[in-house]
């Protein structure tokens, strides 16, 4: 079964979606797979299912240690208490490292810093009108709210070292830099001269886990039985969260994942100490090339600028 895409003229993809002008498009495509999702959504869906299923779900809950003994995961100490298991998956996103490293498990990605803009309401927005990616400019847009959510991945992204930040960090107090997406609107004005115009409602980021190959780090950790990673989203975290939490789920009840995941392991990078320069440069270079826009749009098209 094939992926649904095709090239069209850069006029077909303007009747398409009418934001986009053609003015300097060379090629288009138009990819009919793609869908796009509200992030707060899928989260929350995860932990409503899990309760219903039997899982404890404890929402702001700290955890301040992961116990090990032996070499062996027993549990994890929290500020509500300690909760004794023989398996830890540290999914903690941005946070992932310092977790890992309080355990002396070492995990080669960086937390970089993702800003976008969500427009207000715009005559002619709708729906069901498809992302729109300008590639040479690493820029993005797509319906959101009655107007148009829209960001950049930059040439130079902002990197995070967690563990400065402080503990009563919040996502809502990262540092953001209008500056950027205005250079970046600029550059595409040909192309997306909404851009120009558009009132902002609101501008906001996040911290995706790059890592210097471009692929999640998914399964056991070396050195301590029974903890696993699920991280290094590479911005698509969450349209590939349904089959990475199944493939782990695998993993850890079978002892080996259902298909091969080798080149998802940390072990893939066992021959490669990355100095921490190193490690941000390829993994700046991964964000600015990643392609596929924040969780993909209902189709969507792709456009090539002169």
């Amino acid at each position: 079964m094939g992926l649904d895409v095709e090239p069209i003229s850069s006029e077909q993809a303007s009747r398409l979606n009418p934001f986009l002008k053609p003015t300097g498009v060379v090629a288009a495509m138009r990819i009919g797979d793609d869908r796009y999702f509200d992030p707060a959504q899928v989260a929350t869906g995860f932990a409503i299912a899990a309760a219903a299923r039997g899982a404890t779900v404890l929402p702001k809950t700290d955890v301040l240690t992961v116990n090990i003994t032996a070499r062996k995961v027993t549990g994890v100490t929290t500020s509500k208490g300690i909760i004794e298991g023989p398996i830890v998956v540290d999914a903690a996103g941005a946070w992932t490292r310092q977790v890992a490293e309080a355990c002396g498990i070492s995990v080669p990605l960086v937390p970089t810093r993702q800003q976008l803009i969500v427009t207000e309401p715009l005559d002619g927005a709708r729906a069901d009108q498809p992302m729109i990616r300008i590639m040479d400019a690493a820029v993005y847009t797509r319906p959101c709210q009655g107007g148009l959510l829209w960001g950049v991945y930059e040439e130079t992204p902002r990197l995070f070292d967690m563990e400065s930040l402080g503990a009563s960090f919040d996502i809502k107090d990262m540092p953001l830099d209008i500056d950027v997406l205005r250079s970046a609107a600029l550059e595409v004005k040909d192309q997306l001269p909404i851009l120009q115009t558009a009132k902002v409602r609101e501008f906001r980021g996040g911290i995706p886990t790059m890592t210097a190959d471009g692929h999640h780090i998914l399964g056991p950790a070396s050195g301590a039985a029974g903890f696993y990673f699920a991280s290094g989203c590479n911005v698509a975290g969450l349209s590939i969260s349904p089959t990475i939490g199944e493939a782990l789920a695998t993993w850890i009840i079978d002892g080996k994942p259902a298909v091969d995941l080798s080149p998802m392991s940390v072990m893939r990078f066992k021959d490669q100490p990355w100095s921490e320069p190193q490690l941000q440069r390829e993994a700046a270079w991964q964000y600015r090339h990643f392609r596929a826009g924040p969780a993909n749009s209902d189709s969507s098209l792709s456009g090539f600028s002169a």
